[in-house]
This record gives C-alpha cells, sequence and structure tokens, in this order.
C-alpha cells in the first residue's frame, strides 16, 4: 500500500471514530446501544464494532455495566474538565487527599476507572512517601495492577473481571501479575470492602479503596506505604481510615 492511500484510509478511520464519538457525546445522559449508534453514523456494524472496542479499551467510552448501553468515558470528561479550567474531579478531592496525606505520613492517590486501565488524577505526598513508588498524575495502570485499581476491579460483575483478565493477560504477565493471583486479590477485597497489595518489586506496600464518581464510573482512592513502615496492623489502621473517608464521600456523590 503507498503512502498515499495509506494516509487516505487512516483519515477515514479517524473520521469515522470522531463520528461515532461525536454521537456518544450526543447522547451520554442517557446513553445509546450499538443497534442506535451504527443507525445514527451509517457506519457498517463490524467497523464500528471494532472502533467501539478501541475506544472502550482507551477510556473514551464507558458501557454502562453489562449493558449494551455506551456513554462517553473518563478521557474525554477530564478534557472538558481540564478545557474548563476547573480540574474539577482532581479539585474537588484534593483536601480529602491532603488530609489523609496529613494523618498518615503516606503518598495517596486518586485514581478513576478509565476503559480497562486507571488514570492518576492527583497525588499528595506525606512526609514518608518512599520515592520507589512512583505514580505521577496522568499515569495510566492496568486495572489490578495497583491497590485503587484492584478496589475498583473488585465492583465489576465477574464476567467483566474474567473478561479483562484474559484480554490483558500477556501485559499482566509481563509485570509479574498471575491471574490466579489477582482474581484471589478481587474475591479478598469484596469481603474486606478494601484492596491491599503487597509490591515484590518495589519497596511498597498499598491499600485501596473505590467509590462511583457518578453512575457507571469508578474511582479509587489508595495510600501507598514503604515496605520499613508497613505491618499487617498498620496496614489495617489505615484501611479502615480509607474506609470511613470513602464512605462519608460516596454518601456526597
Amino acid at each position: 500500500m503507498d503512502e498515499k492511500k495509506s494516509a487516505v484510509l487512516g483519515t477515514q478511520s479517524a473520521s469515522k471514530v470522531l463520528r461515532l464519538l461525536k454521537i456518544v457525546g450526543a447522547n451520554h445522559a442517557h446513553g445509546i446501544r450499538l443497534k442506535e449508534l451504527i443507525d445514527a453514523s451509517q457506519i457498517d456494524k463490524s467497523t464500528a464494532h471494532r472502533l467501539l472496542v478501541c475506544m472502550l479499551e482507551e477510556g473514551f467510552v464507558e458501557r454502562v455495566g453489562e449493558s449494551k448501553i455506551y456513554r462517553l468515558g473518563v478521557e474525554p470528561l477530564q478534557w472538558g474538565f481540564s478545557s474548563a479550567g476547573m480540574d474539577a474531579i482532581s479539585e474537588r478531592f484534593r483536601p480529602l487527599l491532603m488530609r489523609l496525606a496529613r494523618i498518615t505520613n503516606d503518598a495517596v492517590f486518586l485514581m478513576a476507572r478509565s476503559g480497562d486501565y486507571v488514570v492518576c488524577l492527583s497525588r499528595v505526598e506525606g512526609d514518608h512517601t518512599t520515592r520507589a513508588y512512583v505514580v505521577e498524575v496522568g499515569v495510566r495502570r492496568l486495572l489490578g495492577a495497583s491497590a485503587a485499581g484492584v478496589a475498583i476491579m473488585a465492583q465489576l460483575p465477574e464476567s467483566e473481571v474474567n473478561l479483562l483478565l484474559h484480554r490483558h493477560e500477556a501485559e499482566y504477565a509481563r509485570q509479574h501479575h498471575s491471574l490466579a493471583a489477582l482474581k484471589a486479590a478481587v474475591l479478598r477485597t469484596r469481603t474486606l470492602g478494601y484492596s491491599e497489595i503487597h509490591n515484590t518489586l518495589i519497596d511498597s506496600d498499598g491499600v485501596g479503596c473505590a467509590f462511583q464518581l457518578a453512575e457507571s464510573y469508578w474511582a479509587g482512592i489508595s495510600i501507598a506505604v514503604a515496605k520499613h513502615r508497613s505491618s499487617p496492623e498498620r496496614l489495617n489502621e489505615l484501611a479502615q481510615l480509607l474506609m470511613n473517608e470513602v464512605r462519608q464521600v460516596q454518601e456526597s456523590v
């Protein structure tokens, strides 16, 4: 395929993606079904489905639960917040993160689901934040690869969790996460109400809790603890503090 023809095809694909995104955005309040999206866009079914899957994985579109209804994902919503000069989500929760960092002296993170990933919206460091644990604002991590990610994954239907795990099995393996261990972490989180991770690659443990920003939009707050300051008792203490704070957040959403 020559360069000119490739450029034309690329432009056509980009145009179709933008067309789909505009239609999803116009129907964001109540969502839109795939069939309705195909009818409105006049894009053939196989192409529309392929492009929609890509937008789902990248966080531009979210599926409502296990239904076939789609809405805008966190990524375009964050663009909207930024363009308005608001940084609405991170600014709303920053006082909470600062309070937790002050109480615990550890690093506290606000993460939001973005398709199969979580994106860091805010980070506040305590006096004893470990320098080995670096997750900067804007960094995306695969669901399940962090305390907040595990906590959010635990809120999803079992079928969705299984599909996600197998879809990214190779990437999890590269990060030294086995599917069996991730499934066990999800089950434990559902039982305890919070996630707990022990990272063998970096000098840090962590706990996390998830909450809904809005219908179908999940976020999580996590606390990263340096290994030398970590113990089962302290992690449980931090988890109880975090669950109490998140419970109040959930009531106010």
